[in-house]
């Protein structure tokens, strides 16, 4: 999670290019043409011992001689003999580094361990590294190319992240030819330092940035991967091209980048997770990114097809089908005003047929009636070749039409040659083309994916209906055990008395504790649930049949801890067999409540032991009366890393909890704030006055928008943390406050604050109390300052902030204070 200094690659005032003209003069000598082609406008400074003039610049023999600080580097030289140079950015002080140079995995063990070393040496030092083996990176808004590409791709709010040198150009020339803008174009390389998190970061907080559009292969720390999606995705889209989907291309992608790839399927659930929408192939990445680059992304499904062909449009009709949806339907007044100027044989439904012999006037009319029906979010223009039509006259009868319209329309002029002046129009004009419908169809449907996915990430989780208990030290004396013994799969009497330590159903023939007996003859389902290693996300929970039907369907959803009542039911939903145990539940309601809550605490289970290998339960047990798992299976090895930092996605900080009185409120529970809050949010925010929401919110809000309210409560706990004054016993609990202090992607060693308290609790010292335990786990995460912006009205903030060690002085040139606090003197 770290974006420092990123600013100081992209947006640098200064730039030195060090090379060697004898050795690499190609790629030195194109470095600097590119900086001075593409308009770069800071300073720049060529660097070779050869002082070989180059674009009548000065040349200087190293970096030691120059007079003014550079903010980035590139090296042109190869990493294993730059040692000199490294060592000169450390000493003046650069800031960044772009590492252009060949090879790849194949370069030798001895040669990568030399490298590795010199980045080693840059990396402690403070220096942002990009690369090595990278093409370097465009940044359009800076007029800065500072790569081998020798075209800028025109400007635009789209920027392109990709592993490969390779995928980065081809995208970089697709761009120029389809008029598609980029703000930047970043190669990555072999990431030893800077990587996809740090750039998901950077781009999500430069207000320029619209959507990111990546390819990758592998990738390395994805925990920070996942923090920074699941940030920056509820703001902007990400859109991933992940090649090697199928066993031959992860080999492939093993022996060209000596990294093997996890599971596929694993990956499909961790993007969905993050909210990122997943294409698989090229031209659907590129595709995507057209229509986002263009148009405003879709919201809703209600597609629109207006052809003059009934085939094409029964063609799109299909494409959408195969995701389930269906054209927008038509409303019959919709119906009565087109029939008032079409031909008598157009259609009347949707896809609107208006015959072969359509004039441009008849499009035009079709589109402003049609984009009156609520029904109707987006359309999709067709244009067949017919005996007596004009392509590139229509397009350009139509294209000063179409590009003014704030709703997503995009145009398919089917065909070759004859229909390609047509689109290179609406390329050249902004407006989406595709030279077939299921093309443009499938790119209006990813992107509609994505705000599908912004509502599943903004769903709020129901509590369960009791309070889940786990015997944690129970389960830790089972593991010891077994470790200890050297017992890496344990029996099946120990296995299900692990289980039983987290609450999980066993059956009673071979275990003792809190088990649990079928009853009844009615219907009963066999599943197969549990849990394995992946090894790039590490634990991952399934679901699926069991029993026999296992051996039948290839059944298994599989999800990444931790899980809430919410992720759990979109776990089972995956699965095949869910459809019948939905089925089940008009029967027995409880069911499928009672799998939820297994599944929490099976995910509990692996989130609090890194020792836990796998967890096969085949068959887990369902009737009408009862949940309970039969056979048991459980793996364990020494962990690699204490729990629960195994998991890719934090976990909920329970080590947070703590029970303390006030004077005047009696006992409060103070933890972490969860997802399952949002009700008592709500509750907080109604007992509000209008000046407290002010002074909170520097804004008069009458509700706590949707949005605000998944932000506030589904938190990224390696990024913030939220703790919450509960008052009184569940389910009448209230919320009397929250304090948050939110680190700094740009500076991990700062952070900000802010505490809201109930008016009536005013003056009680909750503020404080939750403040200060925010402060304290800030100092404990290597946060050094924490500051805060108050309103000179907001007395008793000011007042806490006194009492707590905060300075106080006045925003310069605004009226608000800035309160600082210095953690070292806590």
């Amino acid at each position: 999670m770290s974006a420092i200094n990123l600013d100081k690659i992209f947006q640098p005032k200064s730039i030195a290019v060090i090379g060697n003209s004898r050795s690499n003069g190609f790629i030195f000598s194109t470095l600097v043409d590119n900086l001075i082609d593409g308009g770069y406008s800071g300073e720049l400074y060529p660097i070779d011992p050869n002082l070989r003039t180059i674009r009548q610049r000065c040349v200087h023999r190293s970096l030691l001689a120059l007079e003014a600080p550079v903010d980035l580097a590139v090296l042109a030289e190869p990493v294993v003999s730059a040692s000199q140079i490294v060592t000169e950015c450390i000493e003046t002080g650069v800031k960044g580094l772009v590492m252009i140079s060949g090879g790849g995995k194949g370069v030798g063990a001895n040669s990568q361990a030399l490298e590795q070393a010199e980045i080693n040496r840059a990396k402690n030092a403070g220096i942002r590294v990009v690369g090595p083996h990278c093409l370097g990176f465009v940044c359009s808004q800076s007029k800065l190319n500072a790569s081998l590409t020798r075209h800028m791709p025109p400007s635009g709010k789209m920027a392109f992240v990709s592993q490969s040198g390779s995928i980065c150009m081809s995208v970089l020339d697709l761009s120029i030819r389809a008029h598609v803008g980029f703000g930047y174009f970043v190669s990555l390389g072999r990431m030893v330092d800077v990587d996809f998190g740090d750039m998901i970061d950077y781009l999500g907080g430069d207000y320029n940035v619209g959507g990111i559009v990546i390819y990758l292969e592998s990738f390395g720390r994805i925990r920070n991967f996942m923090s920074a999606a699941r940030a920056v995705s509820r703001i902007k889209p990400i859109i991933v091209l992940k090649s090697g989907r199928t066993t031959p291309g992860a080999l492939a992608i093993a022996s060209h980048t000596g990294r093997p790839g996890g599971e596929d399927r694993v990956y499909d659930a961790a993007f969905e997770r993050a909210g990122i929408v997943r294409v698989k192939t090229f031209e659907e990445l590129f595709d995507c990114t057209e229509l986002l680059a263009k148009k405003p992304r879709p919201v809703k499904p209600g597609l629109a097809i207006v052809t003059n062909a009934g085939s094409p449009g029964v063609m799109a009709v299909d494409a959408l089908s195969d995701y389930g949806v269906e054209p927008a339907i038509l409303k019959p007044e919709t119906i009565q005003k087109l029939d008032e100027f079409l031909p008598t044989g157009w259609s009347r439904a949707n896809p609107v047929d208006i015959l072969g012999d359509a004039a441009p006037e008849d499009y035009k009319r079709v589109v402003d009636v049609c984009q009156k029906d609520p029904e109707v979010n987006g359309f999709l223009i067709i244009l067949a070749p017919q005996a007596v039509t004009r392509p590139t006259d229509m397009a350009e009868s139509l294209v000063d039409f179409l590009k003014g319209k704030s709703y997503p329309i995009f145009t398919s002029w089917m065909g070759g040659k004859r229909m390609e002046d047509g689109r290179e129009i609406f390329k050249c004009s902004g407006i989406p083309t595709f030279d077939t419908p299921e093309r443009a169809v499938r790119a209006f449907m990813n992107l509609y994916r994505y705000s599908e996915n912004l509502k599943m990430l903004q769903e709020i989780p129901p509590k369960l209906p009791k309070k889940m208990d786990f015997n944690h030290e129970n389960a830790q004396a089972f593991i010891q055990k077994g470790l200890l013994n050297k017992n890496l799969s344990l029996d099946p009497e120990a296995s299900k008395a692990l289980l039983s330590a987290y609450g999980i159903p066993v059956d009673k023939t071979r275990t003792s504790g809190p088990d649990k007996k079928l009853e009844g003859d009615g219907l009963k389902f066999e599943l197969a649930i549990g849990s394995k290693m992946d090894r790039d996300f590490g634990p991952v929970i399934f679901f699926g049949a069991g029993g026999m039907m296992a051996e039948v369907i290839e059944d298994q959803a599989v999800a990444l801890p931790p899980l809430n009542r919410l992720l759990a039911r979109r776990l089972m939903e995956k699965s095949k067999i869910y459809h019948l145990l939905k089925g089940f539940e008009i029967q027995s309601p409880e069911s499928l409540t009672w799998m939820e809550e297994i599944l929490i605490r099976l995910a509990q289970l692996v989130t609090d032991f890194s020792e836990i290998e796998g967890i096969d339960i085949n068959p887990l047990v369902v009737d009408k009366n009862d949940v309970c798992a039969m056979n048991v299976r459980i793996f364990l090895r020494p962990a690699k890393v204490p729990a629960p930092h195994h998991l890719v996605i934090s976990p909920y900080p329970n080590q947070y909890e703590t029970r303390t009185v006030r004077e005047g409120v009696g006992e409060l529970f103070v933890r972490p704030i969860r997802p399952e809050d949002a009700p008592l949010l709500v509750q907080l925010f109604d007992s509000l006055s209008p000046q407290s929401v002010y002074f909170r919110f520097f804004s008069p809000l009458k509700i706590l928008p949707h949005r605000m309210l998944a932000r506030f409560t589904q938190i990224d706990y390696d990024r913030e943390i939220a703790l919450v004054a509960l008052w009184g016993a569940e389910p009448n609990e209230k919320m009397l406050g929250v304090a948050r202090v939110i680190t700094d992607v740009y500076n991990q060693k700062h952070a900000e604050f802010s505490v809201i308290v109930a008016d009536s609790w005013h003056g009680k010292g909750i503020g404080a109390e939750l403040l200060k335990r925010c402060l304290s786990i800030s100092k404990e995460r290597g946060i050094e300052t924490v500051t805060g912006i108050v309103l000179p009205e907001n007395t008793q903030m000011l007042a806490l902030g006194q009492k707590l060690g905060f300075s106080a002085k006045r925003v310069v040139g605004e009226s608000e204070y800035k309160l600082s606090i210095d953690l070292a003197n806590l």
